[in-house]
């Protein structure tokens, strides 16, 4: 279960300043067939998602969420998958609706920013919380630096659907994605090292065109993009297995057609340690980013950007229980809204 409560400092008047509480609740279900005896590499998988509360992202007016777990009130099952290893877990098949962060969103100490943003690229239509999706997704491991996967999806996934309806609904299209990622090690013990990946999609549908040039806009029916990124991991003592302490560089890069995308182009960074001196499970890091916006949220007409940057420190007191304050500030929210700053506490 996680609750976070958001405050905007920045807010012009005293009462857009009351905080906003969120709260989600998740319950997984996991089944391995190797050990139930009956056939090896089978795994079974299905999450329930409770999320209740206020939106926060009503107190910055983003063009993105500013928490990873920004949505109205729902309880579905979000995911719901069955995966098959083969040849030693070189080969995955994965059937049934699913996140497509599995596979493409930020890895590792990345995953303890708030903001949406560090998680799947905002510029990228693949289905991630809460509108995850019904596909396919096959990942294949042909020698230990090198991953390759292919993805299939449903094009428009919505909150509360199983996926069978909203698959099939007319003009909902598909989205498909081919993406790479290469590892090495450093040093003599071989644990640090970094992962560079990229990938591209395309998603199939009905698309009107932004900003047109005459007086009637364009409809597409595919729309397309890629993003990159690179991951760098520095262990503090890599000699010892039982220690994760070190640093965690991340950067990251996506584009969209920009005649059919509102949010088209996308850059972003973060940095963070984890471990801290007797704290060695604590995590602290700081990262931000940039995104351009064809149209404005708030009315002004034209093109416009936001900007955001987050620092947050993730308390660890038990392997069940931590508490993280977290700090945010977002320029231009929407590409024309008011500066926010946000305190929140997780």
């Amino acid at each position: 279960y996680t609750v976070e409560v958001f405050a905007n400092l920045h807010a012009a008047a005293a009462g857009e300043r009351a905080p906003a509480l969120l709260g989600h609740l998740d319950f997984a279900l996991t089944v391995d067939t190797g050990p139930l005896g009956l056939w090896p590499g089978g795994r079974f998988y299905v999450l329930g998602q409770n999320t209740h509360g206020a939106g926060v992202n009503t107190l910055v007016g983003s063009a993105t969420s500013v928490s990873n777990l920004e949505a109205e009130p729902f309880t579905q099952l979000t995911e719901f998958f069955y995966e098959q290893s083969f040849c030693g877990d070189a080969v995955k098949v994965r059937l049934g609706k699913q996140d497509a962060n599995r596979e493409f969103g930020t890895p590792r100490f990345g995953g303890n920013f708030i903001n949406n943003n560090f998680g799947m690229y905002p510029d990228s239509p693949l289905p991630s919380y809460p509108n995850t999706g019904l596909g396919a997704a096959v990942v294949v491991s042909p020698v230990e630096a090198l991953t390759v996967r292919a993805v299939l999806f449903e094009g428009n996934p919505l909150v509360g659907s199983l996926g069978f309806d909203s698959a099939v609904k007319p003009h909902a299209g598909f989205t498909a994605a081919l993406g790479a990622q290469l590892s090495h090690h450093l040093g003599a013990a071989g644990r640090s090292g970094g992962i560079s990946s990229g990938g591209v999609w395309r998603q199939s549908g009905q698309f009107s065109e932004l900003n047109p040039v005459g007086e009637t806009a364009r409809v597409f029916d595919s729309t397309w993009g890629f993003f990159v990124q690179h991951d760098e991991r520095l262990y503090s003592n890599p000699g010892d297995p039982q220690s994760n302490g070190g640093l965690d560089v991340i950067v990251r890069f996506g584009w969209a057609q920009p005649d059919r995308t509102n949010l088209a182009v996308y850059a972003g960074a973060s940095v963070a340690w984890h471990g801290l001196g007797q704290r060695d499970n604590d995590t602290v890091g700081v990262g931000g980013g940039w995104f351009s916006l064809a149209q404005q949220a708030h009315g002004a007409p034209g093109p416009g950007s936001e900007a955001f940057v987050e620092a947050f420190y993730k308390l660890r007191l038990t392997h069940f229980f931590s508490l993280q304050p977290d700090l945010q500030y977002s320029l231009h929210p929407g590409g024309d809204g008011r500066d926010a700053l946000l305190v929140a506490c997780g």
